[in-house]
């Protein structure tokens, strides 16, 4: 049973907008013209909305505002601009513009696709809080299980995807070898393998996969990379000072070809390519914002 005066509300803010236009254009005719509605309509919109009092006087052709016009004026404003940041925001949402993403990128995307991917997305998406998380694929995936992260993008083979992981590869990134400008081994047309396997290397954590590898070839213990570390800037970093080789995918050493710090040489390493993929939990929702992200790697 309703307790007190309280009644529930005659109108909507369709109605609020009809008054706000009529007040703001002076005559029905005006108003109708600029809602798009018939002048009848308009007046029955009006009349709905009365809350049993008038709202305008008729002034000649003009319709003036009542006191209590005036009063609802001023709160069918105010209502109508929260309604419309609301709209804005759910418009923003379902676009992708507004929110926040937490992914995870193995080294390989980190240096690699990463920047570009970025260098895309956050101008386009200024509201868009954008969290990056990174590491090895094995430490990555179960924060992308537990909900952690949003989503994650690594070096990932789908013949060993978890059941409850769903993997777009990226197309595999044939392993590469750089050195520093001016190493011994720039100065070689095409250096052999051997010479290669004479100077200490540096790579970020091979995936089982590769490791797996590695252990079923004749001679695998030689193809180990003697410095493990999972930021590439420190391996570029060693390898600027010394003569230690780095490994890694193609696309990524050539960045930093191009940016003069190493220099790719010719030769093609013995290694099963990066295969760089995109996970995510299957059936899990995902914000607009998110998908909207995890597109941008697709064409990266």
């Amino acid at each position: 049973m309703r307790e007190g005066n309280d009644s529930p509300a005659r109108y909507d803010l369709r109605h609020l907008r009809h008054l706000v236009a009529v007040h703001e254009h002076g005559t029905l005719q005006a108003a109708a013209e600029h809602l798009h509605l018939s002048q009848s309509a308009l007046t029955k919109s009006l009349q709905k909305e009365s809350l049993g009092a008038e709202l305008f006087d008729r002034s000649g052709r003009r319709l003036l505002l009542t006191p209590l016009g005036r009063h609802v004026l001023t709160r069918a404003q105010r209502v109508l601009r929260v309604a419309d940041d609301v709209q804005r925001e759910a418009d923003s949402f379902a676009a992708g513009a507004f929110g926040e993403v937490v992914l995870g990128v193995g080294p390989v995307v980190a240096l690699g696709s990463l920047p570009q991917v970025l260098a895309a997305f956050c101008p386009r998406f200024p509201l868009v809080g954008v969290v990056v998380r990174s590491g090895s694929t094995e430490s990555l995936v179960p924060r992308l299980l537990t909900g952690e992260l949003h989503f994650v993008v690594a070096d990932y083979e789908a013949l060993e995807a978890h059941p409850e992981l769903q993997v777009r590869s990226l197309g595999a990134d044939p392993i590469g070898v750089a050195a520093r400008p001016g190493h011994p081994l720039c100065g070689t047309s095409t250096p052999a393998l051997t010479e290669v396997l004479r100077f200490p290397r540096g790579s970020a954590t091979a995936p089982p996969r590769i490791r797996q590898w590695l252990r079923t070839q004749p001679g695998g213990d030689e193809l180990r990379q003697s410095l493990t570390c999972d930021n590439y800037e420190v391996l570029v970093a060693v390898a600027e000072e010394s003569d230690t080789l780095v490994l890694g995918p193609i696309s990524m050493l050539r960045r930093y070809e191009r940016a003069g710090r190493l220099a790719v040489l010719p030769i093609a390493y013995p290694s099963p390519p990066s295969e760089p993929a995109v996970l995510s939990v299957r059936d899990r929702p995902l914000a607009p914002a998110v998908v909207a992200l995890m597109k941008e790697f697709a064409v990266a």
